[in-house]
């Protein structure tokens, strides 16, 4: 038996659940915040670690405003997405696909989504000449903004020649129910959009029920709180919808107490298809490799557990299926060379 900390460090792995703006680097926010004229609670990295210990979600939330409040220029989403993927290379990562909350950039920046789409996407594709990554987008709605969910819409569509791949719906549950966007959902189905929205985290089952039945979700982000329901972790491991777990996010957040606490296991041997991501992580002093040690040193996942869910990473992708079979391939050849050379 190998080092399954060594394994999952060179594995190559794909991570479907992720914000942009929440993998800003500590330095890089530091810097931001001093260029472009912003007061942030902290002046050192150090600072900034006591500043993302949260007390709840909406304090989470008013944190993470706080850090998209740094961020002015084109130049400057072009300077994160690109270290974003350079993240991504430093773990092996190959694939991504990336949330992004346009209408709240708009609106704390007064750009245009043309010319943030522009930022974004110069530092996606300078990633991919530098490193081989390939990133993608989720566009989402932002809860607690349901009067941009039209314009979010719109948005997406139009940039799926641009990177997007999904519309995603983020933010506090609380108050912001999934009923408020079946109207806008259902048009993204109709007009061929996959739908990847949060569900499952601060509220309980029947947010994920919705999310399923009249959201028509392709995927879920987190979903977790779906143990709660016998009957609904059945229904998704029957149709097969996929969950973007994030376990050190739920624990920080207070989902859950601990890790002891925390369903993933449960989950995974019923039958659920599991995704693993780092949600936000530099806010959650985590990254991707950091989650996968946790499968290891808290939920006993074996090496072959570890490689599904790889896989599964690339398999519940929004890829399209040339591309897709072309990485899996290449997944599955380095998954055999990283055993041979830790045997």
């Amino acid at each position: 038996m190998f080092d399954l900390r060594e394994f999952v460090g060179r594995m190559p792995k794909a991570e479907l659940h992720v914000h942009l703006e929440g993998s800003i680097r500590p330095a890089t926010l530091l810097m931001l915040a001093e260029r472009n004229g912003i007061n942030l609670p902290a002046r050192d990295e150090i600072g900034l670690l006591n500043f993302y210990r949260f007390r709840d979600f909406p304090h989470f939330i008013q944190t993470y405003a706080t850090i998209t409040c740094c961020l002015r220029t084109p130049e400057d989403y072009q300077l994160i997405a690109y270290e974003f993927g350079a993240g991504c290379a430093n773990q092996n990562i190959r694939y991504a696909e990336a949330t992004f909350s346009i209408a709240t950039n708009q609106r704390m920046t007064g750009l245009d989504w043309r010319d943030l789409l522009d930022g974004i996407n110069a530092g996606r594709l300078q990633a991919r000449r530098d490193f081989g990554v390939e990133i993608r987008w989720v566009i989402d709605i932002v809860r607690d903004q349901p009067e941009t969910q039209k314009d979010v819409l719109e948005i997406a569509l139009a940039a799926r020649d641009s990177g997007c791949v999904a519309l995603g719906l983020g933010g506090n549950e609380a108050g912001f129910p999934p009923e408020l966007f079946v109207e806008t959902f259902i048009e993204a189905q109709r007009a061929g959009l996959p739908r990847v929205p949060h569900a499952g985290e601060g509220l309980g089952a029947a947010s994920v029920w919705i999310a399923i039945d009249q959201l028509q979700a392709t995927r879920l982000g987190h979903g977790v709180r779906s143990i709660e329901d016998t009957s609904l972790v059945r229904e998704l491991a029957r149709r097969g919808i996929p969950l973007e777990v994030c376990p050190t996010s739920n624990i920080q957040l207070g989902i859950y107490d601990d890790f002891q606490a925390h369903p993933l296991r449960k989950l995974w041997d019923a039958g659920v298809a599991i995704t693993i991501g780092s949600d936000d992580p530099p806010m959650f002093n985590t990254d991707l490799s950091q989650e996968y040690r946790v499968l290891v040193d808290h939920f006993c996942f074996t090496e072959d557990e570890l490689e599904k869910i790889s896989l599964n990473g690339l398999r519940f992708s929004l890829l399209p299926d040339e591309e897709k079979s072309t990485l899996m391939s290449a997944f599955q050849s380095e998954f055999i060379q990283l055993r041979e050379a830790l045997a």
